[in-house]
C-alpha cells in the first residue's frame, strides 16, 4: 500500500479532490478488482455443434426412411441341394456349392444374386433379375436354369422367354435354347429338354472341360479329389450323383484315367486305365 501512496502523491487529485479522498477511492477500486478476477472469455464455434446435429439427423433419417428389409443369403453345402422360396413365392432349386442372396421383402424390381447354379421357377409379376459376376438374366415369369461359376456362364430356358446379357452382348432365348459365353462371345444353341438334369441328380456334358466335370463331382459327393494336369482335356458323357464309384468309372474310363478311392472322402486320379477284376 505504501507503494501506491507514493505514486498517488505525485499526481494531482482529479476534479479538485483532496489526495486522501482520491486515495480512498483508488483503494476501494483495487479491493474490488482483487476480489473479482477478470471474466474468462470462452470462444464458441457452431461448427462442432453443426457436425453433431448433421450426424444425428442422418441417423434419424436412416431409422425412419430405411426400408424394412433384411438381406437373406442361402447356401447349398457340398453334397446337398436347397429349395428356397423367394418373397414373391417364386421357387429356387439351389445346386450344391451354390449361394443366392436377396432382400426380403422386395420393394420394386425383384432381384437375386447368384454364385453357382440354380433352377428358377418365377411367378408372373414385375421384372425379375438374376445377377451374376458374368452376366444378368431378366424375365417376367418363366422357368430357367443358370450356371455361373468362375468364368463359365450359361442359361437354359425351359418355359417363357429369357433375356441374357453378358460382356455388353444381349440375346433372347425361348424354351429348348441355351445361351452361353464361349471365348467371350454370347452364343445360342439348342439343348434336349427331355434329358435328365442336375435337379434329378443327372449331369450331362458335351465337350466340357474335364476339370469342370471333376469340380462338379467334388460338390455333389462332398469329397476331395486330386488329379494330374488335365489342361485341354474335354469330356462328353454323363454321371449320376447317386453312386460315387459308378460316377468315377463313367468319367475316368473313356478319358483313359484311373482312380483310387482312399477313403469315403478322398479320391486320387492318375493317368492310366482302370483295371477291372
Amino acid at each position: 500500500m505504501n507503494k501506491y501512496k507514493e505514486i498517488l502523491s505525485q499526481w494531482e487529485a482529479p476534479d479538485g479532490k483532496p489526495t486522501e479522498q482520491a486515495w480512498a477511492e483508488m483503494q476501494a477500486k483495487i479491493a474490488r478488482s482483487e476480489a473479482s478476477p477478470s471474466p474468462r472469455i470462452i470462444r464458441f464455434s457452431w461448427k462442432p455443434m453443426m457436425a453433431v446435429a448433421a450426424a444425428a439427423a442422418l441417423i434419424i433419417g436412416l431409422i425412419v426412411l430405411w426400408p424394412n428389409q433384411m438381406l437373406r443369403q442361402v447356401t447349398a453345402q457340398a453334397g446337398a441341394h436347397e429349395m428356397v422360396t423367394l418373397p414373391d413365392q417364386s421357387q429356387v432349386d439351389l445346386n450344391a456349392g451354390s449361394t443366392i442372396s436377396f432382400t426380403d421383402p422386395w420393394e420394386g424390381d425383384r432381384q437375386v444374386k447368384l454364385d453357382g447354379q440354380a433352377f428358377f421357377e418365377v411367378v408372373k409379376g414385375g421384372k425379375f433379375s438374376v445377377v451374376t459376376t458374368n452376366g444378368v438374366v431378366e424375365v417376367l415369369g418363366t422357368s430357367f436354369d443358370v450356371f455361373a461359376r468362375k468364368q463359365r456362364f450359361a442359361v437354359e430356358c425351359r418355359t417363357g422367354k429369357v433375356k441374357v446379357t453378358s460382356n455388353h452382348q444381349e440375346v433372347d432365348i425361348v424354351p429348348g435354347y441355351r445361351a452361353e459365353v464361349i471365348d467371350g462371345q454370347l452364343t445360342v444353341s439348342e439343348f434336349d429338354m427331355a434329358r435328365g438334369d442336375w435337379r434329378m441328380g443327372e449331369f450331362n456334358y458335351e465337350h466340357a472341360p474335364l476339370v469342370d466335370v471333376f469340380e462338379e463331382l467334388k460338390r455333389q459327393f462332398n469329397v476331395q479329389i486330386t488329379w494330374p494336369d488335365l489342361a485341354n482335356r474335354f469330356y462328353t458323357g454323363r454321371f449320376s450323383n447317386k453312386n460315387l464309384e459308378e460316377a468315377l468309372q463313367l468319367i475316368c474310363v473313356p478319358m483313359g484315367l484311373k482312380f483310387e478311392m482312399r477313403d469315403n472322402a478322398t479320391v486320387l486320379i492318375t493317368e492310366g486305365r482302370v483295371s477291372f477284376r
